[in-house]
């Protein structure tokens, strides 16, 4: 018997070996929740940045002249019969109106851009005389809000979850949107800045969120695709926003209709959030107990409630000054390509790139196509070993960056138009390559504070992106030198080479030590043992 009992020893000892086996029961588990969870994400993106982009055509039609020249005939028509001697109608620089008779004496006058006049409004659906510096003041509005919240929201996502302040942006978007025809109707734009400065408050945890839920919700093997399907989004909501916008402008409703449509799409993504979403895994009513073991044990997340961020550890890592340098310079370049290039495309290849809708959407397009090209590939390459997790993350920033750089300096050189809108889609496609290169690099690092993270990089980030216009003024001082151009077109392309090359360098994937929420006790305990 005892001979038996000890025979039975290595028998055990050679099954032993099953165990991994267990891990590798762990199969994809194929579509479940987490997917209905990343298309909530996407369309809550998506309106997010229709939200967001929407006033850039509703400015236009806001203040549209055709109105005036209505307003300007019901004047005349109306005068005529009193002044028969008429002779012409006049505006001045401070868009008063002067009605003036033959011997040139100021007949009648009437200021304040027609909207206090009574019997000239056309209630909400007026349009209004604001100069281009008024306009640019209203337009620049949202990211002054945005930028104020930025830092404040990461910490409410690091503290609640990804949900709650997506909830917060939505909704104050919706009811801000609806109200905003009639405050412009009252306060003018003024009103219409104050609504975009409220806006851009409760936007600035949208990316924040989506951080948060996409490390809470999405399995390593996932992470590029389904990430760069969410990211997807802003891409598609600013096309949206403006092929439906202008559409939504020459219909009955007007631009007050953009308004309305807006606001309900932000409404009605929050009630769709707020039944359907969920913060994490734990936290869904319907997810099965296999998808959450799927979830749980390939992100490599340890989620505690309320984990406190390790502020020293966090800003002490290398690691994440790399991923902060890589984002501020593919901050610069985005928001250059879409800022400054319109200009460049009109004043030295002469074409009006605002006058066609289909050639200023090309970019947008070319960019959700390239998205979800990077997250398809770099998945497949990801599973199927044939690269490692860092190595992707190099090569897919260094395409974004490095490749959208040179496709921007080669434009410079060139005058023929269909080269220059083919380098121009590229480096606008070539931009998504981000989201599989350092915007996941920060899941890598700390699934557990990714928020905090891109909330950190956001507001420096932000600091370059608007000293970026003042940079561009003091270069470029005549729009038609094409030299002066080339020599912004070259900074801006370096400084994506040079922040892309510190990423390269520095740079891991592997999960940071504090990434543990329990790190600060573990390091407050191993100080005491050394005392």
């Amino acid at each position: 018997m005892s001979k038996g009992e000890y025979q039975e020893v290595p028998t055990k000892d050679e099954k032993q070996p099953e165990k991994p086996i267990k891990e590798d029961v762990i199969q994809p588990y194929g579509y479940g929740v987490r997917h209905v969870q990343t298309f909530i994400m996407f369309i809550c993106l998506t309106v997010g940045y229709i939200a967001r982009a929407y006033l850039s055509v509703s400015i236009v039609a806001m203040t549209n002249k055709s109105n005036h020249t209505n307003i300007l005939e019901n004047i005349q028509n109306d005068t005529t019969e009193v002044l028969e001697d008429l002779q012409e109608i006049r505006t001045d620089n401070n868009d008063t109106i002067l009605i003036y008779n033959d011997s040139m004496q100021n007949i009648s006058i009437f200021n304040d851009k027609f909207d206090m006049d009574p019997e000239s409004s056309l209630g909400i659906y007026r349009t209004y005389d604001w100069p281009k510096s008024t306009q640019e003041m209203v337009l620049s509005s949202f990211f002054l809000g945005y930028n104020i919240m930025q830092f404040p929201m990461g910490l409410v996502t690091q503290r609640w979850g990804g949900k709650i302040p997506l909830q917060i942006g939505l909704f104050t978007n919706g009811i801000t949107c609806i109200v905003a025809p009639w405050l412009v109707l009252w306060g003018g734009w003024r009103a219409v800045c104050a609504c975009r400065i409220v806006q851009g408050l409760s936007q600035a945890g949208v990316y924040p969120s989506i951080q948060t839920l996409l490390a809470q919700w999405v399995p390593k093997s996932e992470r590029g695709r389904l990430a760069s399907y969410v990211y997807t989004g802003s891409t598609l909501g600013t096309v949206i926003a403006f092929q439906v916008g202008g559409i939504l402008a020459e219909s009955a409703g007007g631009w007050p209709s953009i308004f309305w449509a807006t606001g309900s799409a932000c409404l009605l993504m929050f009630v769709l959030l707020t039944v359907f979403g969920a913060a994490t895994p734990a936290q869904h009513k319907t997810i099965t107990e296999a998808e959450k073991s799927f979830i749980a044990n390939s992100s490599n997340t340890a989620v505690k409630e309320k984990p406190k961020v390790p502020w020293k550890a966090l800003l002490t890592s290398r690691y994440v000054w790399a991923c902060i340098a890589t984002q501020i310079g593919s901050g610069i370049s985005f928001f250059f390509i879409f800022t400054q290039v319109p200009s460049y495309i009109h004043s030295i290849l002469e074409v009006d790139v605002k006058s066609s809708g289909l050639l200023s959407s090309l970019p947008y397009v070319a960019a959700c196509c390239f998205s979800v090209l990077f997250g398809v590939i770099s998945d497949f390459c990801l599973n199927r070993k044939m690269i490692s997790v860092k190595n992707s993350r190099r090569l897919f920033n260094s395409v974004s960056q490095v490749g959208a750089a040179l496709c921007l300096i080669s434009v410079s050189f060139t005058k023929k138009l269909s080269l220059a809108i083919i380098l121009l889609m590229l480096a606008t496609g070539f931009q998504p390559g981000i989201h599989v290169g350092w915007m996941i690099n920060h899941i890598d690092l700390t699934p557990n504070f990714s928020g905090t993270l891109i909330a950190v990089g956001n507001s420096l980030m932000n600091v370059f992106v608007l000293i970026t216009p003042v940079f561009v003024s003091y270069i470029v001082t005549d729009l038609t030198n094409q030299l002066q151009w080339r020599i912004m077109f070259i900074i801006v392309g370096v400084c994506a080479i040079v922040t892309n090359g510190i990423f390269v360098a520095l740079m891991t994937a592997d999960v940071q030590p504090w990434n543990d929420p329990d790190y600060n006790k573990k390091t407050n305990t191993e100080k005491e043992s050394i005392k």
